[in-house]
């Protein structure tokens, strides 16, 4: 089936916006023309896209959709219709808050039985692995299988506060590396040190103190770089291929800078949330906006947004987590509040609000942070990411002009909160589509329903 997608405004290099037409074919992109050349011939649809920013769909390589497992905290349903109403064409579900976690490939085989039903935009899985599977051997016969399957790497902690997906200490870390090295796997890891962190916690916790500032005090700031150090001697000693999730510090950034001028094959991302809010929301919004890592100083803010604008930070994800509300979300002490937002349907909006309207990105580098660089390391690319002849057509079509003002109603997340309740912006996702297909429209309507969303392998 042909479709002709009229009056598309894209980005070039440099930032400049061209008018075409996208001739598109069984969901490929065929060919660009300049808009309205030409009418739709005959049999092919015509959609008129009526000038709207078309930025090729995001790729949100970061999301806890907790499906099958923990869903009544979120679902492959709920948060993939928060995905389309977000401009995000392509999910990656990290492996840890599945029950099973994707450890194995009949666990990959429950999760796929689960969710394949459910999705309204594509997805892809990362695998993981256990300090269990690690220790006796058997993790060198599953990580092969996991890459077969189509995983797009290994997720590691440092620190974890869950049961069925436990840390792994630096040994294990090191037969980690080695395996993934010798596989051609990516790993990407959670970094923060468990013993500066748990210490500090627990010092905190004895002093008495619940108070907002008494987590982010107890996840002490310096185990982030410690750990991040750690991870980083690690890849350039075994020489494999590292990711470090949701960057929080100023610290952190620098030394993922230093590792790249090394030649270490290191990439990291970051999150709106450490992008945008610090300490002094952290005391304002208390339990709500409780996150792991948690919040910094408004000092971090401007490192990471430098690092974003320079390439250091390759790529933002969410790294939503939602927790029930308002069970688990509104306490006053903090130490019994779920670490965790949703965020998937926020991102394309205040990013580019912050980051073009008030920073001066262009759209193309946009472009590049939000789809085609997470698209590319995770192993997607150049099937995602991109608007480019032979590509799927996954476009987010945004009207740069109009006003957006944030509120939890409007979220179709299955637990309605945002530290962002109210803020501001300009920049609103009219229509996103995947595949050809329109599976959002601003009117509310999922016209693709569930179930359109497919597995994509990484390759």
């Amino acid at each position: 089936m042909q479709k002709l997608f009229q009056n598309a405004q894209i980005a070039q290099p440099d930032g400049m916006l061209l008018a075409v037409d996208i001739l598109v074919t069984d969901g490929i992109i065929e060919k660009f023309s300049p808009a309205l050349a030409e009418p739709a011939p005959a049999g092919v649809a015509a959609i008129d896209l009526h000038g709207l920013f078309v930025m090729p769909g995001g790729v949100d390589g970061h999301v806890h959709f907790d499906d099958p497992g923990f869903t009544e905290r979120e679902d492959f349903g709920t948060g993939t219709m928060g995905a389309a109403a977000g401009g995000v064409t392509t999910i990656v579900d990290m492996p840890c808050t599945s029950l099973p976690p994707v450890t194995t490939s009949d666990n990959f085989k429950t999760k796929m039985r689960a969710v394949e039903s459910k999705a309204y935009v594509d997805y892809a899985f990362w695998g993981g692995t256990t300090p269990t599977f690690i220790d006796s051997g058997t993790f060198r016969r599953l990580l092969p299988e996991l890459k077969k399957l189509g995983v797009v790497g290994i997720k590691a902690y440092t620190i974890s506060g869950m049961q069925t997906y436990p840390r792994l200490d630096t040994r294990q870390m090191v037969m980690l590396f080695e395996a993934a090295r010798d596989f051609n796997m990516l790993v990407a890891v959670h970094a923060e040190d468990y013993f500066l962190a748990t210490y500090y916690t627990d010092k905190i916790i004895r002093e008495g103190r619940s108070d907002p500032l008494a987590y982010k005090d107890g996840r002490t700031y310096d185990a982030e770089p410690l750990a991040v150090s750690t991870v980083l001697a690690l890849a350039r000693r075994e020489h494999t291929r590292v990711h470090i999730v949701h960057m929080s510090t100023s610290a952190g950034v620098d030394l993922v800078r230093q590792a790249k001028g090394q030649g270490i094959d290191a990439t990291t991302e970051t999150c709106p949330h450490y992008l945008l809010l610090n300490r002094e929301d952290f005391v304002r919004l208390g339990s709500l906006a409780k996150c792991t890592p948690p919040l910094r100083d408004r000092y971090d803010n401007e490192v990471l947004w430098a690092g974003l604008l320079d390439g250091t930070i390759d790529y933002v994800t969410t790294d939503h987590a939602a927790g029930i509300y308002p069970r688990e979300k509104v306490t006053d002490n903090i130490w019994n509040a779920y670490a965790g937002m949703p965020g998937v349907q926020l991102r394309v909006p205040l990013m580019l609000y912050e980051a073009c309207a008030v920073r001066g990105m262009n759209l193309y580098r946009f472009g590049e942070i939000m789809s085609t660089n997470p698209a590319k390391r995770l192993g997607l690319f150049p099937r995602k990411g991109i608007l480019a002849v032979g590509s799927d057509a996954d476009f987010a079509c945004i009207d740069l002009n109009a006003p957006m003002t944030v509120h939890a109603e409007d979220l179709y997340a299955k637990n309605k909160y945002t530290p962002f309740e109210g803020r501001e912006l300009r920049g609103v996702v009219r229509q996103t589509f995947v595949r050809g297909s329109q599976v959002y429209d601003s009117s509310g309507e999922f016209p693709a329903r569930a179930g359109y969303g497919k597995f994509i392998k990484a390759v």
